[in-house]
């Protein structure tokens, strides 16, 4: 499935997070040109990711129109892959594959106590 970054100038996080949920095929436009906000959403495209922090007004407002007019679903996010990731599990549920890490016990102690430190 292809999916459509608009904004944002690095999306490595952005990049792996898709690759996690399987959106591997990534198609990013960048929104700086004043060109882009014209441009029409291809038809192989099938879910559009806006970076909402890097993008205009125009490029914006184009990504989410057409998206619409596509019949496409649309998640806005910060260049944040976290919050990418929250997004993505609350529409298609966990990644396959993903380790869940426990946290650690309770029993670390450190090597010194309160007393032996020295202002």
């Amino acid at each position: 499935m292809t999916t459509l970054v608009v904004g944002g100038d690095h999306i490595d996080a952005i990049r792996r997070e898709l690759n996690a949920f399987g959106l591997g095929d990534v198609e990013h436009w960048v929104g700086r040109k004043p060109a882009d906000s014209r441009r029409n959403i291809p038809d192989r495209i099938k879910l559009v990711v806006a970076v909402t922090d890097q993008l205009s007004h125009a490029m914006l407002y184009t990504a989410t129109v057409g998206a619409t007019r596509n019949g496409l679903p649309i998640i806005y996010t910060h260049r944040s892959g976290h919050e990418l990731r929250e997004k993505l599990t609350e529409r298609y549920g966990e990644a396959p594959g993903r380790k869940t890490y426990k946290p650690f016990s309770a029993g670390w102690v450190l090597p010194f106590n309160q007393e032996s430190l020295s202002y």
